[in-house]
């Protein structure tokens, strides 16, 4: 038995001891024997109760040091004041445990903290109520602003950004433009939710791209430039060589110099035809976003192309769908990717070309438009939206190409999935 369970008994004994003989001489009537008893009876008592709440007093301490997070406390000095050993190297284990993990996740979280201070793109956490719990040094270094402490502070950044980044949902990513010491800066952004304590958290993932968009932009005209480069000097060495021939014409070569005419003729007007088509790639209107029926568009589209001779399945789910989007537009791409899946599939015994129209859990409109023909080769996918790259005899090239300007335009995206042999499909997000 311990030496806390001995005093804790031999104080219990006495109390029972002392009463008996306190209730004895009070029988009896030995008031002033009685009265010694009485009161050393109620010494007895207070001794037991104070023996008592010292364990009562060492409990708390232990409580208020993990309410407050304070495990600098010791309950060593106290061994010798009769309380039980056991209780007391259970409440110092404790002790020493939390104060292991309130070190050991004070070093994460500034581990953690140093980690996404030196990362290279902002973050930004908010709560339901557009107060913000957390931002990074990068976040603060793109904003240049002192610390904003809620979503509407960033309106001194640039007025449309805070309504722009409520707007955000998962799986989607905006391009956001901000004046920043009198230049235009293009921030990509993406947001998730998560819980975090019971609170619905949002991280917004802001990455600055002007250097990778000037690069794709110095990557693009270098493209460009090689593409009209080899087209003109195709067109126009053949007309320079032909015109050294016959400049100065005689009568025995009239018949080859009608013959170098309609050369030149020719050539000229195949410069000409592709000098419109680069027209028609570089003035794109903007859209004029309106509220359509997907399915009276595509009943649209499906007369259009009949009179052509083509067919097609589709499918939309809810029925009403309604796209927000311009109509015009967007049937102008769908009736160019339909006509490519045709083509495509048109090598196949039994040809098949597929529309799927619905809503993604964010109530986001995606078009998939399927074919079943002979696909893309793998080196040429990354490549199939560069203007005027095609691997038609007879295509210009800027088919796909318009599709995709016309659909950045809108503020979504277009992509392609393909497998040689298994057909394509490209999906369209808006």
């Amino acid at each position: 038995m311990s030496k806390y369970s001995i005093r804790l008994l031999l104080n219990i004994i006495l109390v029972i001891l002392f009463s008996g003989l306190t209730l004895y001489f009070f029988i009896f009537k030995f008031y002033w024997i009685n009265f010694v008893f009485l009161c050393f009876t109620i010494w007895l008592v207070y001794r037991l109760v104070s023996f008592q709440s010292r364990n009562v007093k060492d409990m708390k301490r232990l409580i208020n040091a993990i309410q407050f997070s304070e495990f600098n406390i010791s309950f060593d000095s106290y061994k010798d004041k009769g309380l039980s050993p056991e209780l007391l190297f259970d409440m110092q284990k404790a002790i020493q445990k939390f104060n292991s993990k309130l070190t050991r996740t004070e070093a994460e979280q500034n581990f953690y903290n140093s980690l996404l201070n030196r990362i290279d793109f902002g973050i930004l956490v908010i709560d339901k109520n557009g107060k913000i719990t957390w931002i990074n040094k990068a976040a603060l270094d793109i904003f240049q602003k002192p610390q904003p402490r809620k979503i509407e502070d960033l309106e001194k950044v640039a007025e449309h950004l805070p309504k722009t980044l409520m707007e955000l949902v998962p799986r989607e990513t905006k391009t956001i433009k901000i004046e920043q010491n009198n230049a235009i800066l293009h921030l990509a952004v993406t947001v998730i939710y998560f819980t975090l304590e019971g609170k619905q958290l949002k991280l917004f993932s802001i990455k600055n791209i002007q250097t990778v968009l000037e690069e794709s932009e110095s990557e693009a005209w270098k493209k460009l430039i090689r593409v009209l480069t080899h087209e003109i000097m195709n067109s126009i060495t053949p007309i320079i060589s032909l015109s050294d021939t016959f400049a100065e014409p005689d009568e025995e070569n009239k018949e080859m110099l009608s013959q170098a005419m309609k050369t030149i003729h020719r050539r000229s007007k195949g410069l000409v035809d592709f000098v419109q088509n680069y027209q028609k790639l570089s003035k794109i209107p903007l859209p004029e976003i309106n509220s359509f029926s997907a399915k009276e568009l595509m009943e649209d589209i499906t007369r259009l192309l009949q009179a052509d001779g083509l067919s097609f399945t589709y499918r939309i789910n809810p029925n009403d769908l309604a796209l927000s989007a311009d109509r015009s537009q967007i049937e102008q791409v769908m009736i160019n990717l339909i006509k490519n899946a045709h083509e495509a599939s048109s090598f196949n015994m039994n040809p098949e070309v597929t529309v799927d129209i619905f809503l993604n859990e964010y109530h986001k409109a995606i078009i998939h438009v399927k074919d079943n023909g002979e696909g893309i080769l793998p080196e040429v996918l990354d490549k199939i939206f560069v203007p005027f790259f095609t691997t038609k005899t007879k295509g210009s090239g800027i088919g796909l190409s318009i599709c995709r300007q016309i659909i950045n335009l809108h503020g979504g995206s277009i992509t392609v999935q393909s497998e040689p042999g298994k057909g394509s499909c490209f999906s369209i997000y808006l």
